[in-house]
């Protein structure tokens, strides 16, 4: 897990991200969880740009989003997603957000162990707090989106 300046270029994450939400007649204002994972998958690029490998995950091989959660009561963004792989892994990936995508905003992925379709978080995850939902319909949209236009 690395910390990244997610502003240091565009990316086809947030590229996709804009044209999702310019596409919509009146806007949604669902776009929280496309928002959290759009910047995440960024950040994951990024890192895995200023070292190859840093993150073991290439968003064109994710097939599907399982799950997700996310801190929706404060101005930063804290949020995490279960990932299926075409390859048949699962990967946890998780986020953090000051509210600037700065600096200070790190994501990291884990892999789920074979079999299971969760993380095995600390029982005092933050994740417990907002609980888990099974992934959002527009983050299917998205993910459809991103591949779409790349």
């Amino acid at each position: 897990m690395s910390q990244h300046n997610s502003e240091s270029g565009s990316s086809r994450f947030l590229s996709a991200l804009g044209q999702m939400i310019r596409a919509h007649t009146p806007p949604r204002l669902d776009f929280l969880w496309v928002e959290g994972f759009a910047e995440t998958l960024h950040l994951i690029v990024v890192d895995n740009a200023d070292e190859p490998g840093a993150q073991d995950l290439r968003p064109e091989n994710i097939a599907r989003i399982g799950a997700a959660w996310c801190d929706f009561e404060a101005d930063s963004w804290s949020g995490g997603f279960v990932l299926h792989l075409l390859d048949g892994r699962t990967m946890y990936v998780e986020s953090y957000d000051d509210g600037e995508w700065g600096t200070d905003s790190w994501a990291s992925v884990v892999p789920v162990a074979a079999g299971q379709d969760m993380p095995n978080l600390p029982h005092d995850h933050v994740s417990e707090l907002y609980g888990w939902v099974s992934a959002p319909p527009e983050l299917a949209e998205y993910l459809a989106h991103v591949k779409a236009v790349h």
